[in-house]
């Protein structure tokens, strides 16, 4: 019987298995142990409001940009909440920033009009200046700690840009030990991490003991926005896949191996 390509393999994920139910299902499908204990915690805004008033105005907007499945799970929830129609979403420019972002989105039946190449801020941003965007309302429900570069770029632009914010991210604090027991124990090939905060918070909850903590254990990255912070915080990153879809995190994972 030939064995699956990551067989005997063990990786840290850090998310929720909830939220990290698609990558974990990939990795296990090709052998490998996938263990989720998430380094991020998605919360709510301080405030609602907002976001709210943005989606009670929705037939004034032209173009929605959604960047995360939590930042498209938080706009529905709002949309729900203060009975819009969700209809509206027909006449605007539905933008997501990559295949996850737009699957999230035919959850609710809506299929994004603009997925761009590179999945990230940048990607969007290119895609909207090859438009007439200027005067354009653009609803953008964002992260709390989400970088300026969208925002700024778009309304440089000429667009009219909110940017309510839609969750916020914490540090699970008390995930730390378990993670260390993890790595102390010399029991993962590597860990996953899916953006920058998951590295961030990691860095937050085991300090200095990390660099040693570590040992053989690798450092696989999304793309080169995580890439960067890893790098940034003196860490090297041993695997970034082509594309930044978690997709081809796992065939590049399957690669690294043999």
């Amino acid at each position: 019987m030939t064995s699956l390509p990551l067989s005997g393999r063990r990786f840290l994920v850090t998310r929720t298995r909830e939220q990290a139910s698609a990558f974990a299902a990939l990795l296990e499908a090709r052998g490998a142990e996938a263990v989720c204990v998430p380094t991020i915690e998605i919360v709510p805004p301080a405030n609602w409001g907002p976001l709210d008033y943005e989606v009670r105005e929705l037939e004034d907007v032209d173009i929605l940009i959604l960047t995360s499945a939590n930042g498209v799970s938080a706009f529905f929830e709002r949309l729900f909440a203060n009975e819009q129609y969700i209809g509206l979403l027909r006449d605007i420019d539905v933008v997501a920033v990559g295949p996850k972002t737009a699957q999230a989105l035919k959850e609710y039946a809506v299929t994004a009009n603009i997925v761009p190449t590179d999945h990230c801020a940048e990607g969007i941003v290119a895609e909207l200046l090859n438009r007439d965007i200027v005067g354009k309302k653009v609803l953008y429900p964002r992260a709390e700690l989400a970088r300026p570069y969208l925002v700024d770029s778009l309304r440089e632009a000429g667009a009219d840009v909110a940017d309510p914010i839609a969750y916020r991210t914490l540090v699970p604090a008390e995930n730390a030990d378990q993670i260390r027991k993890l790595l102390e124990n010399g029991v993962l090939d590597a860990i996953c991490f899916s953006s920058s905060s998951t590295f961030d918070n990691l860095v937050a909850m085991l300090g200095e003991d990390l660099r040693e903590l570590l040992g053989e254990t690798k450092l696989f990255s999304i793309g080169p926005l995580t890439s960067k912070t890893i790098r940034e915080h003196g860490y090297t990153v041993a695997l970034e896949p082509a594309a930044w879809t978690l997709e081809a995190l796992v065939e590049a994972m399957v690669q690294y191996y043999h």
